[in-house]
């Protein structure tokens, strides 16, 4: 146990340098990249503690076990976009007003000469995006899951129950979020305190059916998926796909708000109730 506390400060320390550090790059030239080499971080940190620890590396869950867990990867790969598109189609069903299909902002950005030639680019897509966008974001999100799934959460789960080791596995990775947050990256900037409440409470969410795939299959590998699947959603979000004003990001139609990702909230809530029976 005294090793592991020891692994774990070294992890944090780690953590919080390359937060603070990318965190501060990112405020002051907002570039993109350096949030993409945030997310690389944390799997970073996990390779320096390891190294300065002298611990081997076979306890990361990096074997896909894919072959016995197929059905479990291509629910990550394909129910995820499916569950985030229900969630914005209840959206719409609440606020039918906020549907403008034509005058959407990814229509006026490809220029909509025929409705049914526009229908048909979209489709398409949104299939490409569906399947492809996902292997775009795959080495980020490993960059995430291979700290927080692979090496945190069951180091958590040696003190805690299950259950609470994912609850406070998910309160970590919003908390990590937070500086970014606060300057208004996924929330905007109006409501900074709000925006790095929601974006915990949307770690747990996601981070409980992460948790749930990683102990199913005993890998990072499907949380990686399921995490890859859900930030190709992010490209294309429905509010840009299906509406002309702006959206309420704390409602929806995108998967942070509360109803666009309502699917996610009833998944999670499922899967957490499993998670008891899981060793």
């Amino acid at each position: 146990m005294k090793k592991d506390s020891k692994s774990l400060i070294i992890f944090a320390i780690f953590v919080i340098i390359f937060l603070g550090i990318f965190s501060t790059l990112y405020y002051l030239y907002k570039n993109n990249i350096f949030l993409t080499i945030l997310m690389l971080t944390p799997a970073l940190s996990v390779v320096l503690t390891k190294i300065i620890c002298k611990e081997n590396f076979k306890d990361l869950y990096l074997k896909p076990n894919f072959k016995k867990n197929k059905k479990w990867y291509f629910s990550a790969y394909i129910l995820t976009p499916v569950i985030a598109y229900l969630g914005a189609l209840i959206y719409f069903m609440i606020f039918r007003s906020d549907f403008d299909l034509f005058g959407s902002s990814y229509a006026m950005d490809v220029g909509v000469t025929s409705q049914n030639e526009y229908i048909s680019n979209l489709l398409v897509m949104i299939l490409l995006a569906i399947l492809v966008n996902p292997i775009m974001g795959i080495v980020q999100c490993f960059g995430e899951e291979l700290a927080w799934r692979g090496y945190l959460l069951p180091r958590l789960n040696k003190r805690f129950s299950i259950q609470k080791a994912v609850i406070i596995d998910g309160v970590i990775w919003g908390l990590w979020h937070s500086p970014i947050i606060a300057m208004g990256y996924n929330y905007g900037t109006e409501n900074p305190i709000l925006g790095v409440i929601s974006m915990i409470i949307f770690c747990i969410v996601i981070g409980t059916i992460s948790s749930f795939l990683f102990y199913k299959t005993k890998s990072i590998w499907c949380p990686v998926i399921f995490h890859a699947a859900l930030n190709g959603i992010d490209l294309y979000k429905p509010s840009m796909l299906f509406m002309s004003k702006p959206s309420n990001v704390f409602i929806g139609p995108d998967v942070l708000g509360i109803i666009g990702g309502i699917g996610f909230i009833i998944t999670s809530i499922i899967l957490f109730s499993k998670l008891k029976n899981k060793t």
